[in-house]
């Protein structure tokens, strides 16, 4: 199948006061990451604070956005656990949501071998028909998927996109350079997301754009339309909010951004916190004068 766009997003969910799921917010979320230029939207991941997602919960997510824009973007699932059985579960039931494909996260706090690794995928495609993305972030996980651990995922298990999280942008050169005519592979980095692409990724999960959507997909087609001098001025021009946005834990500060600028989506749910008041305060500068 071809890929699931250039621009996806990894989607925040929005909590109320008691930690209970805001549905219609969600909802409209869903339809304003679309109209800002989301070719896909990647649920129930990290920054959906996925720890604290119960099994209805990510039913509820799934379908909301489902009836949002199932008909017009593709829909990613983050079904990946520390657990193989626990993974499993999940992929199959975003399956039967009917998600367009699941995201799996190199299994974290265990730290298996790379044997492991690759069991550990075998066994998910084995249970499921749908699309996968390896999410390779040894920042978080402990573990990297090694190059040559990449090479066996596209060769005997199949695998359809990656995200890149790695945090090294010499392994994700070498990367692209053996495996971009072989599968899909995306910037997991905003800050990253115009030397992916220059490199061959097709695009980028971003964060990002729950707040500038648009100008990230313009980058996207400067970079397509060999306009490397008008991409790197946006580039540049977005770089404060991006590096902004990631100096506290995420989601917090794309969840205040969001509260402020757009509607309410309440809260991180702890262990995640708010922001600090030194941050909402570069955050809210920056962000204005970036819309002004």
């Amino acid at each position: 199948m071809d890929h699931f766009g250039q621009l996806l997003t990894a989607a925040i969910t929005p909590f109320d006061d008691n930690g209970v799921m805001e549905t219609d917010t969600f909802w409209r979320l869903c339809k304003k990451l679309v109209a800002d230029g989301s070719d896909g939207i990647v649920l129930t991941g990290t920054t959906a604070e996925s720890p604290n997602l119960s099994e209805s919960d990510r039913i509820n997510i799934y379908s909301t956005a489902k009836d949002a824009v199932g008909e017009v973007a593709n829909l990613v699932a983050g079904t990946g656990t520390y657990s193989t059985k626990e993974t499993i579960h999940l992929t199959k039931l975003a399956e039967e949501v009917g998600m367009d494909g699941i995201m799996i996260v190199t299994p974290y706090y265990n730290k298996p071998s790379q044997l492991g690794i690759l069991k550990h995928f075998e066994a998910v495609k084995s249970n499921t028909s749908l699309p996968i993305m390896a999410y390779n972030i040894p920042g978080r996980t402990g573990t990297l998927i090694e190059l040559d651990t990449i090479e066996k995922l596209i060769t005997d298990i199949g695998i359809h996109s990656i995200k890149d999280a790695v945090g090294d942008f010499e392994f994700s050169k070498e990367e692209l350079t053996r495996f971009k005519d072989e599968v899909y592979v995306y910037s997991g980095d905003d800050a990253l997301t115009k030397d992916f692409m220059n490199h061959g990724a097709v695009g980028v999960v971003s964060v990002a754009s729950h707040l500038i959507g648009r100008q990230i997909k313009s980058m996207l087609e400067l970079i397509k339309e060999n306009k490397s001098t008008e991409a790197d001025v946006l580039h540049e021009s977005l770089l404060p909010l991006i590096s902004a946005i990631f100096e506290e834990p995420s989601p917090g500060p794309v969840k205040h951004l969001l509260s402020e600028s757009w509607e309410n989506v309440g809260k991180p749910l702890l262990p995640m916190t708010e922001v600090s008041e030194e941050l909402v305060e570069k955050l809210n500068k920056i962000y204005s004068k970036l819309n002004n």
